[in-house]
């Protein structure tokens, strides 16, 4: 008698199913073994935690794996992940799920569902291999493996990369679309590149990009061997990777003109490459905070502009920066951050000094308030080359901008006691103090929905060679809601990179309460277009199939 196959993967797309049709809250009660086995495993079951937030924190994990697409938002409504969803019936998640897909509802339950949950499984699958391959259960003082970049040290025949790049994940409409772009660029007849044309280039890279996660540096190599086949190229070269990450063929248009604009665009391959390193990096940063309680909230251009405008540096123009929220339960852990982060591969000294002194000062003068951030500037790849960048015209330096927020501090910004975002409940303003290295504004920026601006006079005094600065969380000014730095921090997407200290539900919570404040202002100005995507000071900057979806999702 031959002894049953177990295969790990059926077995998580039955309880994948299952799970789908009853929902999340009556996980407890469903037989979901391999699920709650895979959670365990990757650090979601610690003791005490209800069974439905484990399995929701499994499956976030899983589905942010699958890039900005519209199968993770459909996998989300399917599972009741997006806000608002979760007690929803099966077949109304089926529904809204099929709206995200943009297919029947039958075509959904018939196609996309099965696919949908057999790839929820292998991402699960690939979470488990990634933590057994990565050593996840080694001391969390032990710092992450240098990023040796080996694709870069040698040249290479396209040819062998495609091979590659096409079994790794399909980079059909990826080539496409930049072939689309470089027959406009190299076309003299006409001097406008469409902005939707690189906004689709970045779109199809987020939702093909998810392939890579954890394997970005492969991601480079195999975007590179596309690209290149575009160009008809038979090897990969030093001189390839410069003259794609620094094609001049878009130089004559506005957008990408170097000296013209203070947020020059980015080249396609350019931005493939600054992307990818950034998203390394922030993998690296997980690694080395690996058992120290924290959750990180992912803003700024990476956020919002992945693929589109996150640049490089050139000449006096400095690469984008990176810009996260790190939550923490308290300010005790401080310096448990501060030492994982000196472990960081590309750092600088001077800045790893600089945060061991300023932590020094944050609690000497006990800033732990309730009400205070810290701040602190990382500067990457500034004594010491990126691999990656071994055949680029620089060196790959760029910044990464860390405000570390204890649980109080976030919840104060987040209103969190307050359940409408009114000057009764909540007041007409907030502020919260950073302790910060640069003061750069001497006023601070602030827009309402409908893109009107308001300038608040800054507060700021010095501290032991630092700042306290006080930012407005946000006003509400002529029966008009501002947001402030810290919420735009957080808005527009409220992008969870990890999350060890739970803080997706105060998120949601957030989210529901802002959109319901544009709904009373939509109500109050009906001759208006009031829009959260316009409530953010840098919406300029957005991609925009990013501001698509942040303004189709404001009345979800």
């Amino acid at each position: 008698m031959q002894a049953d196959v177990v295969d790990p993967h059926a077995d998580l797309c039955a309880d994948l199913r299952l799970l789908r049709l009853h929902g999340i809250p009556r996980a407890r009660t469903l037989d979901i073994p391999r699920l709650l086995a895979a959670a365990e495993q990757l650090g979601h079951g610690a003791t005490g935690t209800p069974v439905d937030n484990v399995v929701t924190a499994l499956l976030r994990q899983a589905v942010n794996r699958l890039g900005e697409s519209r199968e993770a938002m459909a996998a989300e409504r399917s599972f009741g992940l997006s806000a608002g969803h979760k007690l929803w019936k099966a077949a109304d998640r089926r529904r809204a799920a099929a709206q995200a897909q943009g297919v029947t509802i039958e075509t959904f339950r018939k196609s996309y569902e099965l696919a949908l949950i057999d790839q929820l499984a292998t991402e699960i699958l690939g979470l488990l291999d990634e933590r057994l391959r990565n050593g996840q259960a080694a001391s969390r003082s032990a710092q992450p493996s240098e990023p040796v970049a080996p694709e870069f040290g040698r040249e290479h025949h396209v040819a062998d990369v495609l091979r590659a790049a096409h079994a790794n994940a399909d980079w059909d409409l990826v080539e496409g679309v930049y072939l689309q772009c470089v027959d406009i660029a190299q076309n003299h007849d006409g001097e406008f590149m469409p902005d939707a044309i690189p906004a689709f280039f970045a779109e199809a890279l987020g939702r093909m990009s998810a392939n890579y996660f954890g394997r970005e540096e492969q991601l480079i190599l195999h975007g590179l061997g596309i690209l290149g086949n575009a160009e008809q190229t038979n090897k990969i070269t030093p001189a390839l990777f410069r003259q794609l990450y620094t094609d001049g063929r878009f130089e004559r248009f506005v957008q990408y003109a170097s000296g013209t604009r203070s947020r020059r665009r980015p080249r396609p391959f350019e931005t493939l490459v600054e992307t990818a390193r950034r998203f390394r990096d922030l993998n690296h940063l997980r690694a080395v905070l690996e058992g120290v309680p924290t959750s990180c909230v992912l803003g700024g251009s990476v956020n919002f502009s992945r693929y589109f405008n996150v640049r490089g540096s050139s000449g006096d123009l400095p690469g984008s920066s990176v810009d996260i929220m790190l939550v923490i339960p308290d300010f005790s852990v401080l310096d448990e951050v501060t030492q994982g982060i000196a472990a960081l591969p590309g750092s600088s000294r001077p800045s790893l000094a600089a945060l061991a002194e300023r932590a020094a000062v944050w609690r000497q003068h006990r800033l732990d308030d309730g009400n205070t951030l810290f701040s602190q500037h990382i500067q990457m790849w500034s004594e010491e080359d990126d691999p990656v960048m071994s055949w680029a015209p620089n060196r790959g330096e760029y910044a990464i901008e860390i405000r570390v927020a204890s649980a109080e501090v976030l919840d104060w910004i987040l209103a969190a006691g307050n359940p409408k975002l009114t000057s009764n409940s909540a007041g007409s303003s907030r502020s919260v103090r950073d302790f910060c290295q640069h003061d750069t504004q001497p006023d601070e920026p602030q827009r309402s929905f409908s893109g009107r601006n308001l300038r608040t006079p800054g507060d700021v005094s010095e501290l032991a060679g630092s700042l306290l600065r006080t930012h407005r969380v946000y006003s509400i000014h002529g029966g008009r809601y501002y947001p402030g730095s810290a919420q735009n921090l957080i808005l527009p997407r409220f992008n969870t990179r990890w999350e060890n200290v739970p803080i997706r539900g105060q998120l949601e919570m957030f989210r529901w309460k802002i959109i319901e404040r544009l709904r009373h202002e939509r109500r109050n100005h009906p001759y208006e277009l009031l829009r959260m995507s316009m409530a953010h000071t840098r919406s300029e900057a957005f991609a925009p199939h990013i501001l698509r979806s942040v303004d189709s999702g404001d009345t979800t």
